[in-house]
């Protein structure tokens, strides 16, 4: 699949296990990788689908909590009270530089230059907490667009990929799983996944969904 190649080319999770770790850990892992997708119309399916176990994007003590905001001064760039805010197509990287005020930069790949940020679109249960990046060609538009975090509820996420972005659901053997893609010619080309997480805990209602996300320029 699309986000296994991704999430394969990542590689430093953001290790999350209290609110100062947190930042910590967005801050060292935005500078340790450089690495990211092939060609997101490249997607096997079938090769993904026929594993014994899909795999799984996140470890469970390895993952961002929107909780932990709570604790945590501003968020570095102000938060998204619309996700299509941060999911669209229309930024510059003068933009992306502008509101957040930690930005990786140099992640090149297939001739796009990446540019990843923290993201935390606030502290209600259908929030996202993560890493996002930006991928421009040559001419500063954006082309690809990937997230990856989790939420606690990921109903508002998929209602925008849906709508605004054509993306259906598909079946899938992994129980634990919700797939939504966008096909062309039959090969997807923009991926959601939601995972429901391995430990469910009351007292952190913002990890019960891990996500991961890569919209292509429609």
């Amino acid at each position: 699949m699309m986000i296994s190649m991704i999430a394969s080319a990542i590689g430093v999770p953001y290790i999350v296990t209290s609110a100062s770790g947190w930042w910590r850990s967005a801050k060292s892992s935005f500078t340790s990788s450089t690495s990211e997708p092939a060609d997101p119309a490249a997607v096997n399916v079938q090769a993904a689908a026929s594993a014994p176990q899909a795999r799984t994007m996140f470890d469970d003590r390895e993952v961002p909590t929107l909780a932990a905001t709570k604790k945590l001064p501003p968020v570095e760039g102000y938060g998204a009270h619309d996700l299509s805010e941060v999911f669209n197509f229309n930024g510059s990287p003068g933009w992306v530089m502008s509101r957040w005020p930690r930005v990786t930069v140099g992640l090149a790949e297939l001739d796009m230059q990446g540019y990843r940020v923290p993201l935390v679109t606030g502290t209600a249960q259908d929030d996202l907490a993560g890493s996002l990046t930006y991928y421009f060609d040559d001419k500063q538009h954006v082309k690809l667009i990937h997230f990856r975090g989790t939420t606690g509820n990921p109903h508002k996420l998929v209602s925008l990929v849906m709508s605004r972005y054509g993306l259906k659901p598909q079946a899938t053997p992994d129980p634990s799983m919700q797939l939504y893609q966008l096909k062309w010619n039959g090969k997807p080309v923009s991926e959601l996944q939601v995972r429901t997480a391995r430990v469910v805990r009351a007292a952190q209602p913002y990890t019960r969904f891990q996500v991961e996300l890569a919209l292509k320029r429609p």
